[in-house]
């Protein structure tokens, strides 16, 4: 339930965030298309304009214009690709009355009155759309009027039929529009997608956290059922002696420091999950924390009859934290000398390299399984697990060994073979 509305809510942000892109592009493309399409119109009226001069006496402009003029005055119109068209209108915004006037209507005329100067903008008149440039601060005296009144001019207007361009413009919105819908679809989809992405490696530490607690429960229930069990023995018998119930004492006592070692498992975990432990680094001598390591294990080697051999080059200086690296040593040569059986031999190498240190822990046991090597770095997970727990394992000591060795900036591998040995592998920056 909470992942479904975890889900629908990045669902619901992707797809909105996604929408904005969208909709964003498509306002862009549509006002870059139009201010393209009309930049060369409005260039090509203001040219009309700038060229437009008076030269001679002339009876009236162009058949284009159709405007007739006074003989005192004409005009010289540069050349375009489509046809321009000129108003004059008097300083009350009135149109002078010419024959012909373009074929315009009264109505027509009434949406052309001029409103912003020397600056193109769009009309529409009847079904048909123009552009329009209003040019003031004029004075030509005209006497060609129908009612053969003279007019003085206050505004020259060019204008220009643009009603493709608008018609482009339509079919570039609906166009955008359509494909708007379907990129709002598509990315509703790709944010379901990127929810569902998002998500996989959130249930993955759900799913290990809750894993985590299962085992962690589970082994302390072990230890705590083994205690209880003999502590009710012991309970049974108030008047034996301790050396009467000494079995009974001894079993407390070892689960009660196989569930120490489990805890302090836990806790080292858990503080390096939330990055609450870190590490002291300092100078050492990794080949002394090697030796003191080996010299401590030699006396458990001994009682099972094992051989413990070390190959150690001298003076290998690094920084590292030392109570770390002795804990990583300690994991390892246990786990050696655990799972060899009697007579076996456990190699320690440890060499220096250029800018590395390499350590090899070597035995001759029992092996692990080429379908459990993939796992043994993973929290609680043991092949074996009934001779796991009666040798006293917790499941931790490759995870925690792992975590040190990471930290460090270095890298730890397993290689094994049932029946054969196994190798661990550990290289550690200088």
């Amino acid at each position: 339930m909470m992942f479904k509305r975890i889900r629908t809510q990045l669902t619901i942000r992707n797809a909105a965030v996604l929408s904005v892109i969208l909709i964003g592009l498509n306002i862009t493309v549509y006002i870059v298309m139009k201010e393209m399409l009309f930049a060369q119109v409005d260039r090509a009226i203001q040219n009309v304009s700038s060229n437009m001069t008076v030269t001679s006496v002339s009876p009236l402009l162009s058949t284009s214009m159709g405007i007739p003029i006074d003989k005192s005055v004409t005009f010289r119109v540069a050349q375009m690709d489509r046809p321009v068209i000129q108003l004059l209108w008097t300083d009350d915004n009135q149109p002078v009355p010419l024959a012909g006037r373009n074929g315009f209507t009264e109505e027509q005329l009434e949406r052309f009155k001029p409103g912003k100067y020397d600056e193109p903008y769009t009309v529409k008149a009847g079904n048909q759309y123009f552009r329009v440039l209003n040019i003031g601060d004029l004075s030509l005296a005209i006497a060609s009027g129908t009612d053969g009144t003279a007019y003085t001019i206050a505004t020259q207007q060019m204008l220009t039929n643009v009603s493709a361009e608008i018609g482009m413009l339509r079919r570039l919105r609906l166009i955008l529009l359509l494909g708007g819908a379907a990129g709002l679809m598509i990315a509703v989809g790709a944010g379901f997608y990127l929810a569902n992405r998002a998500l996989i490696p959130i249930r993955l530490s759900m799913e290990k956290q809750r894993q985590f607690v299962s085992d962690a429960s589970h082994e302390l229930r072990t230890p705590l059922s083994v205690i209880q069990a003999h502590a009710e023995l012991l309970l049974r018998h108030p008047d034996h002696t301790i050396e009467q119930d000494s079995k009974h004492v001894s079993t407390v006592l070892q689960e009660s420091r196989r569930m120490s070692k489990l805890v302090g498992g836990l806790l080292t975990l858990a503080r390096s999950d939330s990055d609450q432990l870190d590490l002291e680094r300092k100078p050492v001598q990794l080949d002394r924390i090697v030796q003191e390591s080996v010299n401590k294990m030699t006396m458990l080697a001994e009682i099972k009859d094992i051989i413990l051999n070390a190959e150690i080059d001298a003076s290998i200086p690094m920084i590292a934290d030392e109570e770390r690296l002795h804990q990583l040593l300690a994991t390892l040569l246990d786990n050696a000398i655990k799972y060899t059986p009697e007579g076996g031999v456990v190699r320690v190498v440890c060499r220096r390299m250029t800018h590395t240190a390499r350590l090899e822990i070597e035995d001759t046991g029992i092996g692990i399984s080429p379908e459990d090597l993939p796992h043994v770095f993973d929290r609680f997970y043991r092949g074996d697990k009934a001779r796991a727990r009666r040798e006293g394992g917790t499941g931790l000591g490759l995870a925690i060994a792992s975590w040190i060795v990471e930290r460090h900036g270095g890298k730890i591998k397993v290689d094994s073979k049932l029946s054969v040995g196994t190798l661990v592998s550990v290289t550690l920056p200088l």
